[in-house]
């Protein structure tokens, strides 16, 4: 099983090639995905597969990372070339060995 760095990174790794199924095995079966703007949010396995799934072929790159207890922080920058960047913090909560809950916010770079 994946420590709580190990489980994030699969996922963003996961998340940047599209593949929903490696995502999804990095997570709990009830992890919660909070989407930006806390309006609406995906949950369980299928949640994690259908956000690797709609998610736009961004070009993602980690600068930073924060390692608190089984919380992970992930900080970096995402950009759809030729159109704009966004600096974007990922919060992925674990129960030390999978993901329960995941947010992530953006923040204008350009």
């Amino acid at each position: 099983m994946p420590d709580p760095l190990e489980a994030a990174k699969t996922f963003m790794d996961a998340l940047e090639a599209r593949d929903p199924e490696r995502a999804a095995a990095v997570c709990a079966e009830n992890v919660q995905i909070e989407l930006p703007g806390g309006d609406s949010q995906l949950e369980g396995r299928d949640g994690a597969r259908r956000l690797v799934r709609i998610a736009p072929a961004f070009i993602r790159r980690i600068r930073e990372q924060q390692i608190d207890g089984t919380t992970v922080i992930l900080r970096g920058l995402t950009r759809a070339p030729g159109h704009f960047a966004n600096y974007t913090t990922w919060t992925f909560e674990t129960d030390g060995q999978l993901i329960t809950h995941v947010t992530f916010a953006w923040r204008p770079a350009n």
